[in-house]
């Protein structure tokens, strides 16, 4: 059986990067056309205030930039921002990034660095849409932490904004194994990326997960791969759960 070495999945952001980006033109392609379907006071071609906790490596904040966009993030990984911040250098876009928890942040007044451009319409609550995909929100394990987020976001909309949350559901019958697997390249890497799902604890309301990472050199075919292992644990949502937390908060 090869070896995987322990990792942080969010320390290794250029493998994270290449798994998702490959979507990353419809993600915010999507994002768009969710907000004109689904806002109130939509006025065609005009540029959009975005807001994203756990932003990660800034593929869709970059993305949205090159389209007129006025992006900001929030993401407790300081290398996530990092590689943020020279995307949208690399791109020249600009943004706003925020090392701050997605249930705990502030982006009413936020000092301006070198690589980011003031904003002031993004003050008092001045975000068109906001949005938290790819299950990030289920990083939060308990009711409070995700009601803080949901009224943090909310105190970041304007009224008639948009939020958009995407998160994979938990039926409460359901005690399967899953998995789920991603294969890309960029710069002569070959990424697979292999994620296991656990049975979920539904007493608990917890799940546990294992990334696992086969990453090789295109320029170094005879050369073993590098392979990396990630273990976190999701909270799980079933419909009527999800339902009870939008309605109390």
């Amino acid at each position: 059986m090869p070896t995987y070495e322990p990792f942080d999945w969010y320390q290794t952001p250029v493998y994270y990067d290449i798994i998702y980006d490959v979507d990353t033109k419809k993600d915010a392609t999507f994002l768009e056309q969710c907000y004109a379907k689904h806002a109130s006071r939509v006025v065609e071609g005009k540029p959009l205030n975005i807001l994203e906790p756990a932003c990660g490596s800034g593929r869709i904040m970059a993305e949205l930039a090159s389209r007129g966009h006025r992006v900001a993030g929030v993401d407790l990984s300081e290398g996530m921002l990092d590689f943020a911040r020279k995307r949208f250098i690399d791109r020249g876009v600009k943004g706003k990034l925020q090392q701050a928890p997605m249930q705990a942040f502030d982006l009413h007044r936020f000092p301006t660095k070198a690589t980011l451009s003031p904003n002031p319409s993004l003050k008092g609550g001045g975000f068109d849409l906001a949005h938290i995909l790819v299950s990030s929100f289920k990083y939060l394990q308990t009711e409070q932490d995700a009601a803080d987020c949901l009224n943090c976001i909310a105190d970041h909309l304007r009224v008639g904004g948009v939020f958009l949350l995407g998160i994979h559901l938990t039926d409460p019958d359901d005690n399967n194994r899953y998995l789920e697997r991603w294969r890309a390249q960029r710069d002569n890497l070959d990424v697979i990326c292999t994620v296991r799902t656990n049975p979920p604890n539904h007493k608990a309301r917890s799940e546990e997960l294992r990334s696992r990472l086969v990453v090789r050199d295109l320029n170094k075919p005879v050369a073993e791969p590098k392979r990396y292992e990630s273990n976190w644990t999701f909270r799980t949502y079933s419909p009527g759960q999800l339902r009870s937390l939008l309605r109390k908060e």
